[in-house]
């Protein structure tokens, strides 16, 4: 049987562990898509989808969901185009994907009239240049191999990110030589972490020991649950709280575990701090209530700047900066501060800091039961009795951080966090994703849904239904594009406009979008639009029993405060 280029793709595909790969199919890939199809029964699974900026959202979300590189094909270049904005998220993210761009053939001889000329770039993967890690347009089968295994490598090394390699039509379609041998991906390893050096571990260790009242800035934990338990046990030894970084897109990842005693994340701080250790924060000036303490600063972000997008934020004072691994770091400067710690202070510091947590979780609890109408605060309480005992996944949303105030979430993989570039149409396509990842367990992925971002991409709903996801997607459907809203509001009360009109522009409501009727006209099971209060619980109720029951989708719209 004759072997072809893209037939050896595949093999290689399987051999770096990729296991699906979302697609809109494209002529200029049709030679790696017959090879998924026909060439081996093992190789990775196409996750059929409507649009390339849901594929690369379902490789991304997928990628969080697993820790595993993941895979997108994307038709060149007019599909390239339309992934650009999930591949910024995933840049901004630092999530590893690996994305397939076809290519019409590179020799213009061999080019089909006016479609394969159109179809071909010099060099393709100029549009994402300045949003990928790294990027390849091998010009034969060889050089196709070893840009594989050089991808996997760039892209699952610190600080992570995604990667694009376009494989020339002509390289997928053509016969492999007669002698040909492949490549052993496993002589080609993954870097190891990168960790600090001896001395200033020492340094750090003394300085926090020292303090008086040092806080544990971070904003990322590499995805490892075991570097959140590390991060949770220098807490204790420390009596130390931890700041996570959030913002009005939710949190990047899970760092601490959110009801901790040491977990103060949108609390005030009990006292002043005179010292910051910041975990990958990517802007220090965004953490409450540090002032002008000194920070020490670890971080990888510099070591994949680029010029184009300004993601590495204002440039960070700091007394030590340390490029390395908050993982490796971790692993290290625990046993140091261990070894060195007044435990006794440390003790006395956890049980003050544990009663101003407990009195301010009291606060968020009584906001919840006290709220009049359908808010965030009471969508996040019944969101959570709802789906209580189902180990829920939350692939996104937050509801503006009231889901880290009221629910107990302490596993990486349980809340995948935001965009990364906070880009629109991203949530439907990342949790379709994660929900993928889960086919094969008994968990509930849950979606809690922006009304505007999914309008960006509601084909999304399809691939949720074709391929059978267990997910519960929630609409928070407040009828408007809100952050827009607010900047409206802004603008208009600095200005001193007389009778202001911030919905002009920004509100979705005439006419209201119906959600639950768009996701039964894609297959998805959606009797439930809810639009007071007393008809949450049992909408929320039976949705979910309906995920669990059936491992398939299903959806619930509900209706929000509006303004304007």
């Amino acid at each position: 049987m004759t072997l072809y280029g893209s037939d050896a793709i595949v093999d290689l595909l399987v051999d770096l562990g990729v296991d699906l790969i979302p697609l809109a199919p494209g002529a200029t890939f049709r030679g790696l898509h017959d090879s998924l199809v026909h060439h081996r029964g093992d190789g990775p699974e196409i996750i059929d989808c409507l649009h390339e900026e849901i594929s690369v959202a379902v490789a991304h979300g997928y990628a969080k969901a697993t820790g595993k590189l993941t895979a997108a094909a994307l038709h060149d270049i007019v599909g390239l185009q339309h992934a650009t904005m999930a591949i910024y998220n995933a840049w901004c993210d630092r999530v590893p994907l690996l994305l397939l761009g076809g290519s019409g053939p590179a020799d213009a001889a061999l080019r089909r009239p006016w479609i394969d000329w159109i179809h071909t770039a010099n060099v393709q993967a100029t549009q994402v240049r300045d949003y990928t890690k790294w990027d390849d347009q091998p010009g034969s089968l060889p050089a196709a191999m070893e840009s594989l295994v050089r991808a996997r490598q760039l892209a699952m090394s610190a600080p992570r990110g995604p990667v694009y390699i376009a494989v020339d039509s002509e390289i997928q379609e053509s016969p492999v030589p007669t002698a040909w041998s492949g490549i052993e991906p496993g002589r080609y390893p993954v870097a190891q972490p990168l960790y600090p050096g001896r001395d200033v571990v020492r340094r750090i260790a003394q300085r926090l020991v020292g303090a008086r009242s040092p806080v544990l800035a971070v904003e990322s934990v590499d995805r490892d649950q075991e570097t959140l338990e590390r991060l949770v046990a220098l807490a204790e030894t420390l009596g130390a709280p931890v700041l996570e970084v959030q913002r009005d897109y939710n949190r990047t990842e899970l760092c601490m575990p959110t009801q901790h005693p040491l977990n103060h994340t949108g609390m005030p701080l009990d006292e002043d701090p005179d010292l910051v250790l910041a975990l990958e924060v990517r802007d220090t000036q965004v953490i409450p209530g540090c002032g002008d303490a000194p920070v020490i600063q670890v971080s990888t972000a510099g070591l994949a700047a680029k010029a184009w997008a300004a993601d590495l934020q204002r440039v960070q004072p700091a007394e030590v900066l340390v490029a390395a691994q908050v993982s490796a770091t971790l692993e290290v400067l625990l046993p140091e501060v261990r070894n060195c710690v007044d435990r006794a202070r440390a003790q006395r510091r956890t049980a003050q800091l544990t009663a101003h947590a407990a009195r301010h979780r009291a606060e968020w609890q009584r906001a919840a039961s006290d709220d009049a109408g359908l808010t965030a605060a009471v969508l996040a309480e019944r969101l959570q009795r709802a789906t209580a005992g189902s180990d829920p996944v939350l692939a996104n949303g937050s509801l503006h951080n009231w889901v880290h105030r009221l629910w107990s979430i302490d596993h990486v993989r349980s809340y995948l966090g935001s965009s990364g570039g906070a880009g629109l149409g991203y949530g439907l396509g990342a949790s379709v994703g994660a929900a993928l990842a889960h086919r094969s367990t008994d968990r509930l992925v849950i979606d809690i849904q922006s009304d505007g971002d999914a309008l960006m991409t509601p084909g999304a709903l399809w691939t949720a239904a074709h391929h059978r996801v267990p997910l519960l997607v929630v609409v928070e459907n407040n009828r408007m594009w809100g952050n827009s809203f607010m900047h409206a509001q802004k603008m208009a009360t600095a200005r001193n406009r007389t009778g202001a009109r911030p919905g002009v522009g920004t509100l979705i409501d005439d006419p209201a979008v119906d959600f639950a009727g768009l996701a039964r006209a894609q297959g998805i099971t959606a009797t439930w639009t809810v639009t007071e209060g007393q008809e949450l619980d049992p909408a929320l109720a039976a949705a979910t029993e309906h995920v669990l029951t059936t491992r398939t989708p299903a959806l619930v719209d509900v209706v929000t405060a509006t303004h304007g």
